[in-house]
C-alpha cells in the first residue's frame, strides 16, 4: 500500500554533495509534491588566490573548477560532508536548472558526539577545543539562500543511516526555522516499494534495492572514491544506477554486494555497505530523469586520473567536467516513477488483512460521560534507579491551560532542584526520560506545549504521551503531568529524536523523542516510547483507509490506523535494540462501537505476537558514521549485524502460560490531531522472560517478569461499584506487592475514586477494556525491581 502525497507543498532548500543519495533526495522532494527552490554546498577551501561566490551562475557546458585545483584539495577529511570531487558541483545549477549556492567548509569535527549537542556523550574530534565545528558552516550558507528565498520552509539531505549527520542537519533547520526531510531514512530496510517487489530483475532486491530505485528512475552515479578492502580501483567510474537493462549495471551492483559479503560476519546485514554508507564507496551523480535534470555532466576519459592510496583508498582526480544539454524528447519518467516505500511491513500487511471480520458489529452506541474526579495529591516512588513523580496540577495558578502548565514547570524545577533521592544531589530536567500529559482538551495543547517546550535544553527531550481526558479530569484541572525521571548516569542513556521527514516513521518535531532507553541495574535496559498515532510519515497527515465492501464506515479508517500506528510503535522500538514488549496501552475515541474499537486492537496486539514465530525479521541497521570513527570499527567491519525480530520469542523462558504481553484499551475525549486511536508502549532489552497470566476474584493479570529480576504486571480489574473500587484497587496491589516494594503504579480508571490518595499515577478516562475486549472497571500497571 503506498503513501499518499502531503496536502500541502514545502519550497525546499536541497544539500547536495554530488553523490547519489543527495541528488536522488531531491527526486523524492519533487515525488512528495514538494518544490526545490534552490541547491546548497559546503566544499573545501579555496586556495588564496581562487574568488569564492556563493551563488555561481555557470554557463551550459563550462568547464569545472576541479582541472585548475592543486593537489591536496581533492578531497578532505570530513565527518558531515562529502568532498570528493567537488570540483563538478558548480555545473549542477546548469544540469538541473536550480540556483546554487556554495559556501567553504569552516572549522572541522569539534563535536563528535553521536547527537549533536549533547555534551555528555560529546568526544573531541581532530580540531581544538576553541575551533568552530564544521556543522556550523550551514548557518551563514542557508541564510544567504533564505535571504534570496525567502519562500524557503524546508531543508533535505541524503541521509540514510548516519545520525551523526541526520540530527547535525536537524539542529541546524530546527535553529533557522526550516522543515528538514531526509526522505532516505532507513530506506534500506523499509518494505519494498510495490514496483520493485513484484520484479524479478536486477540485483538482489534485500541488497541492492535502493540502487535498483535509483536506476528505475532513470539516474546515474559514477563511484569516484573506494575506501574497502572489498573494492578496488578496477570499480572507480562504474554507474551504481545503471539501468536494469544495462549488463554493466547488473555486473557492478552484483560485484558490490558479493564483494560486501566476503567481509561481512555470519548473520552481518551488507544493505548499508552495499550503498556505500560505511565509506566503503563514494559517487558522482551526472544524469537523471528529465523531470529534474535539463543536462548531463560529461567527462572523458582524460580527464579522469586514478589516483591511489594507502589501505585500499582510490579516487579520481576529475577535469574538464562540462554539460551537455539533453534531448527535448521526453524520457518517460515521471513523478510518479519514483519510487517510495510501501506503507506497511509485510507482517502489518498481514495483520491488517481480516482484521475486521464483522464479528465485532452490534455493541453499545457509547457511554455516558462519568462524573469528574476530586482533585488528586501528587505521589512519588523510587525503584531501582527510577524515580516517578505523579499527577502534578496547579488548578490555583489560574484557569486557563498556559497558566497552568507555566506553573506545572516551577513546581518540576522546585521538585528537582530538591531532590536528593540516589544521594547524588539535584536532578534537572535533563534527566526526565518520560512524561504523560494530560488535558481537558486539545485545543489546549498549544498553550501547553509553548510552556512545555522550555523545560527541554538539551537534545532527546523526554518521550511523551498527550491525551485529553475532558470532563473527567478533577474540576479545574486543565493540565496535569507526571513524569519518570532516570537517577543514573546521563552518558548511559540512549534517545532516538528523528525530527525529518521520511518514509519510516512520524518525524518528531517538537520537545519530545520518539524513544529514550534506560540501562536498569544489571545488563538489561528499558525504552519509554512516545504514544504513536496513525500518521502517513511522508505526509504527516493522519492515514485513511481505502473503502472496503462489507466494513462499517469508521472500521475502514480505524483498522488502518491501529495497524499503522503500532508499526510506528514497533519500528521505534526495533530502532533502540528492544526485544521484548513489557506491555502496551491503545488509547481510543469515539462514539460509536466502543467495544468493537477495544476488540480490533487487542485482535491486532494479540496477531503481532502469535504470528511472531512465522514472521520475517524486520532488520534495521546500526551503521553509523560516528560508530566507524569512534566505535573502532574499519570501514570492511562496518558491516551492521541483522537485530532480532520483535517480539523475539526465544526470550520467553519455559514454564510461561502466555506469549502475549499484557494489554489495555482505554477510552479517552480526544487524541492529538484528531486520531482515533494512539498506542503506547515499553519496550524492553533482556536475555530472558517469564511470561504468565492468572485469575482471581478481581480478574485477570499478565505478569512478566525478567532474568534480572524486573517485574511489570498489567492488572484488569473487573466492573465493580464506585463504592468498593478503591478496595478492590488497594487489593490487588498489596497482593501484587506493589506498594510494598515502591514499583511505580499507573491506574486507568472509568469511576472515580472515593478518596483522593492513591499510591501512583491516575489517568481518569471514559471507559477501560482488557485482554479479548473485557470491560473493566479500571486497569493497574505496576512496574518495579524485585
Amino acid at each position: 500500500m503506498p503513501s499518499s502525497p502531503p496536502s500541502s507543498s514545502l519550497n525546499v532548500i536541497a544539500l547536495i554533495s554530488g553523490g547519489k543519495d543527495s541528488l536522488y533526495s531531491i527526486l523524492h522532494c519533487i515525488r512528495n509534491s514538494h518544490k526545490v527552490v534552490a541547491l546548497a554546498n559546503l566544499h573545501p577551501p579555496l586556495p588564496t588566490s581562487s574568488t569564492n561566490t556563493t551563488h555561481n551562475a555557470s554557463e551550459s557546458g563550462r568547464q569545472s573548477q576541479a582541472e585548475d585545483e592543486p593537489q591536496g584539495t581533492d578531497d578532505i577529511d570530513s565527518f558531515m560532508y562529502q568532498t570528493i570531487g567537488w570540483g563538478v558541483i558548480p555545473l549542477y545549477e546548469d544540469a538541473l536548472g536550480i540556483p546554487l549556492y556554495r559556501q567553504p567548509i569552516v572549522g572541522g569535527a569539534v563535536d563528535t558526539g553521536r547527537v549533536y549537542g549533547d555534551v555528555s556523550t560529546a568526544t573531541t574530534g581532530d580540531g581544538k577545543e576553541d575551533d568552530e565545528d564544521e556543522t556550523e558552516s550551514l548557518i551563514p550558507l542557508l541564510r544567504r539562500v533564505m535571504a534570496a528565498h525567502p519562500e524557503a520552509n524546508a531543508v533535505c539531505a541524503g541521509a540514510i543511516l548516519s545520525t551523526y549527520q541526520r540530527t547535525r542537519i536537524e539542529d541546524v533547520a530546527g535553529r533557522l526555522g526550516l522543515t528538514p526531510l531526509a526522505w532516505l531514512w532507513q530506506y534500506p530496510f523499509l518494505p519494498a516499494p510495490v514496483e520493485r517487489a513484484s520484479s524479478t530483475s536486477g540485483a538482489p532486491e534485500s541488497e541492492a534495492g535502493l540502487l535498483e530505485d535509483m536506476s528505475a528512475a532513470g539516474c546515474s552515479a559514477r563511484i569516484v572514491k573506494v575506501a574497502s578492502g572489498a573494492l578496488d580501483e578496477q570499480v572507480l567510474w562504474g554507474d551504481v544506477a545503471a539501468g536494469s537493462n544495462s549488463a554493466e549495471g547488473r555486473r557492478l551492483r552484483g560485484a558490490l554486494v558479493k564483494g560486501m559479503r566476503r567481509f561481512a560476519a555470519d548473520g552481518e546485514d551488507i544493505r548499508g555497505a552495499v550503498l556505500g554508507e560505511g565509506g566503503e564507496y563514494e559517487t558522482l551523480a551526472v544524469d537523471g530523469p528529465g523531470i529534474l535534470w535539463k543536462g548531463r555532466i560529461e567527462i572523458a576519459e582524460e580527464g579522469r586520473d586514478v589516483r591511489v592510496g594507502e589501505g585500499g583508498v582510490a579516487y579520481l582526480r576529475l577535469s574538464g567536467a562540462k554539460v551537455v544539454p539533453k534531448e527535448q524528447e521526453g524520457d518517460g519518467i515521471t513523478p510518479e516513477s519514483v519510487r517510495r516505500p510501501a506503507l506497511l511491513d509485510r507482517g502489518f500487511e498481514s495483520a491488517l488483512e481480516g482484521l475486521w471480520d464483522g464479528g465485532e458489529e452490534g455493541d453499545e452506541v457509547g457511554r455516558a460521560e462519568t462524573p469528574s474526579w476530586t482533585p488528586l495529591d501528587s505521589f512519588q516512588s523510587v525503584n531501582g534507579g527510577i524515580w516517578t513523580v505523579s499527577n502534578i496540577t496547579a488548578p490555583e495558578a489560574g484557569p486557563g491551560a498556559g497558566e497552568q502548565m507555566a506553573a506545572i514547570a516551577q513546581k518540576i524545577h522546585a521538585i528537582l532542584d530538591s531532590s536528593s533521592q540516589d544521594g547524588a544531589g539535584p536532578r534537572t530536567t535533563a534527566d526526565i526520560v518520560f512524561t504523560t500529559v494530560l488535558l481537558r482538551s486539545m485545543g489546549d495543547f498549544p498553550l501547553m506545549n509553548s510552556i512545555y517546550v522550555s523545560l527541554f535544553k538539551k537534545p532527546n527531550p523526554p518521550a511523551r504521551a498527550t491525551v485529553a481526558c475532558g470532563e473527567t479530569l478533577p474540576e479545574g484541572v486543565n493540565v496535569m503531568l507526571s513524569m519518570v525521571v532516570d537517577l543514573g548516569s546521563r552518558a548511559r542513556r540512549n534517545g532516538l529524536h528523528v525530527q525529518s521527514r521520511s518514509y519510516w516513521a512520524p518525524a518528531n518535531i517538537g520537545p519530545y523523542s520518539q524513544a529514550i532507553s534506560v540501562p536498569l541495574q544489571g545488563t538489561e535496559r528499558v525504552t519509554y516510547i512516545a504514544g504513536q498515532i496513525p500518521l502517513e510519515p511522508a505526509s504527516m497527515e493522519l492515514a485513511e483507509g481505502p473503502p472496503t465492501a462489507g466494513e462499517p464506515s469508521w472500521a475502514q479508517t480505524y483498522c488502518l490506523r491501529a495497524v499503522l500506528s503500532l508499526q510506528h510503535m514497533w519500528r521505534i522500538g526495533t530502532a533502540m535494540d528492544v526485544n521484548w514488549w513489557l506491555g502496551t496501552v491503545a488509547f481510543f475515541t469515539g462514539s460509536e462501537s466502543i467495544q468493537s474499537r477495544a476488540r480490533l486492537a487487542w485482535k491486532l496486539w494479540e496477531r503481532m505476537h502469535d504470528s511472531a514465530e512465522d514472521s520475517e525479521p524486520e532488520d534495521e541497521s546500526t551503521l553509523d558514521i560516528w560508530d566507524i570513527k569512534y566505535g573502532r570499527r574499519g570501514h570492511e567491519q562496518a558491516n551492521p549485524a541483522a537485530r532480532p525480530r520483535l517480539p523475539h520469542l526465544d526470550v520467553v523462558a519455559d514454564g510461561s502460560n502466555s506469549q502475549v504481553p499484557g494489554f489495555l484499551a482505554v477510552q479517552v475525549h480526544e487524541l492529538p490531531r484528531n486520531s482515533d486511536i494512539e498506542w503506547q508502549g515499553l519496550g524492553y532489552q533482556c536475555k530472558g522472560v517469564t511470561v504468565s497470566r492468572t485469575e482471581s476474584e478481581y480478574g485477570r493479570t499478565t505478569h512478566v517478569t525478567t532474568r534480572e529480576n524486573q517485574a511489570y504486571s498489567i492488572i484488569e480489574i473487573e466492573g465493580a461499584h464506585a463504592s468498593d473500587l478503591e478496595s478492590r484497587i488497594q487489593r490487588v496491589l498489596e497482593a501484587d506487592n506493589a506498594v510494598a516494594d515502591g514499583g511505580h503504579c499507573v491506574l486507568y480508571s472509568s469511576q472515580p475514586l472515593p478518596q483522593d490518595r492513591f499510591p501512583g499515577q491516575v489517568v481518569p478516562c471514559k471507559s477501560v477494556w482488557g485482554a479479548e475486549g473485557r470491560e473493566l472497571a479500571a486497569g493497574a500497571i505496576v512496574q518495579r525491581q524485585t
